[in-house]
């Protein structure tokens, strides 16, 4: 039994704190209105494992992708015009997560090939058009939906993972605008005239966030307990 959710990621993850020169009249906070945004494609199972992530960039071509980083192999990493999912995005999203990692499951389970497997996701209408759906069935992989104003309830992943996921993300980037502004000030004071804004620019967040990604992964495989107690809230047992 899997759950499969889309949750948007912000390049700057927005902060309840940021830093300024001691006495500043107006500090705004990091991040606040900086809306740009990657789609990641989160899935996980009863069992409580954190499956492969499908992440969506903005850009048409393979250009819009982060240079310089090393994704897992068992990932998928795409673009649309928009960064939103559509059904191209999540027909390549069950071809290339979903069904190996249930082929994998069977084989380890001692399963046949023909056994039915059970997946759970909201009505985004991109992954309930009929080919999602028809792909679906030919691999004997029933479903259910979400209804919809419901997915903070009966959604595992909105229960416990985005959020969690968020926040390991939020705490990597506080951490990494800490050590920005210590190594800019070090050996001085910081004053109006040497305290310079952190660079976010989406050259420089882009691979950096890409690596916080593969670190997020790394931290959810390893947390089963946060991904069970997402289907135990949303009373999956």
């Amino acid at each position: 039994l899997i759950n499969w959710d889309q949750t948007g990621i912000n390049y700057v993850p927005v902060s309840q704190w940021t830093m300024a020169v001691k006495g500043s009249k107006r500090v705004e906070v990091v991040g606040l209105n900086d809306k740009r945004q990657i789609t990641a494609v989160f899935g996980a199972s009863l069992a409580g494992d954190f499956l492969p992530i499908q992440l969506v960039y903005q850009g048409k071509t393979v250009k819009c992708l982060p240079s310089g980083v090393q994704f897992p192999n068992s990932w998928h990493i795409t673009s649309t015009p928009n960064h939103w999912c559509s059904e191209a995005t999540m027909i390549s999203y069950i071809d290339i997560i979903l069904i190996p990692y249930i082929r994998e499951k069977k084989k380890a389970l001692g399963l046949p090939d023909d056994h039915a497997s059970l997946v759970v996701f909201d009505v985004f209408k991109g992954q309930v058009m009929d080919r999602v759906l028809s792909m679906l069935q030919r691999n004997n992989i029933l479903y259910v939906l979400v209804p919809a104003n419901c997915t903070d309830r009966l959604q595992p992943l909105d229960v416990s993972v985005n959020k969690a996921a968020k926040e390991f993300l939020r705490s990597k980037f506080q951490m990494w605008y800490a050590e920005k502004i210590t190594d800019d000030s070090r050996g001085d004071s910081p004053t109006s005239d040497n305290f310079h804004p952190v660079d976010l620019k989406l050259s420089v967040m882009k691979p950096i966030g890409a690596r916080w990604m593969i670190e997020l992964y790394d931290y959810l495989k390893s947390k089963p307990s946060i991904i069970i107690n997402g289907f135990t809230a949303a009373g999956i047992h």
